[in-house]
């Protein structure tokens, strides 16, 4: 009795043995498909230096708009699409959130804002001091004290914590770059081209 038991134990999990079928996909699982594909890609493979070149789009008019330039992606295709294009598109106002989202976390941690300062005041005295001593004569001696500065400024900065602000700021900057990029919708101009 016992065996007959493991006998049909074993024989119903066997996975050749089951059978499934495939169910055509809903128009909500096709969005949420689109929607996780954007955790796939990097939104920053197409983007040039001269995005940045052009001027900054206005935040109310063109960034945010209203609700009708937001809708979710139908194909992960076009929601690749969306976020190239985006970035491309608000390049300079994606960057002026990175600065803002850093500034705010190094306002959160009082130690990192004050060790991201201390090291600027000391780059701006080192670099007065080179030139001061005329060091441009003797360009080993300077490579060695650039070196041994920056050594100093990294552990400075990792010692007060301003890698986890900069971390924060970067996990930020790039869900807001993945939601806004992958919901606001093209405009006619690019859906054509």
């Amino acid at each position: 009795m016992v065996m007959e038991a493991t006998r049909r134990m074993s024989f119903s999990a066997n996975p050749l043995s089951l059978t499934t079928e495939a169910k055509p996909p809903t128009a909500l699982s096709a969005q949420l498909v689109a929607v996780f594909s954007l955790l796939t890609i990097n939104p920053f493979s197409n983007l040039a230096a001269d995005d940045f070149s052009g001027d900054t789009r206005t935040w109310t008019t063109s960034f945010f708009c209203d609700s009708d330039s937001y809708s979710f992606p139908s194909t992960s295709h076009e929601a690749r699409n969306r976020v190239h294009e985006n970035v491309k598109r608000f390049a300079r106002n994606y960057a002026t959130l990175f600065i803002l989202f850093f500034t705010y976390e190094l306002f959160e941690m009082p130690l990192a804002l004050l060790g991201f300062v201390t090291s600027y005041a000391f780059w701006e005295l080192f670099k007065f001091c080179v030139d001061r001593w005329e060091s441009n004569r003797h360009p080993l001696i300077r490579k060695i004290l650039i070196r041994v500065a920056l050594c100093a400024t990294v552990s400075f900065l990792a010692f007060l914590n301003v890698q986890i602000a900069v971390f924060y700021a970067l996990a930020i900057s790039y869900a807001v770059v993945i939601l806004h990029g992958g919901f606001r919708n093209l405009s006619l101009s690019e859906k054509q081209s």
